[in-house]
């Protein structure tokens, strides 16, 4: 990867971080639950259920 590539991906990076700091509960719960992370319920699915642990 190039350099410039690296700053091309860091900006789309960027971009999204300010997207996702816009969303609400509701829209990042939705998120998540379509990229497969969260069930439709808000709880882990299984592959990220490490995560629910404290």
């Amino acid at each position: 990867m190039s350099d410039k590539d690296f700053e091309k991906l860091m900006d789309i990076a960027k971009m999204q971080l300010e997207e996702v700091k816009k969303m609400t509960k509701k829209e990042a719960i939705a998120s998540l639950h379509d990229a497969g992370i969260l069930t439709k319920k808000g709880k882990f699915t299984k592959p990220y259920a490490i995560l629910e642990q404290k």
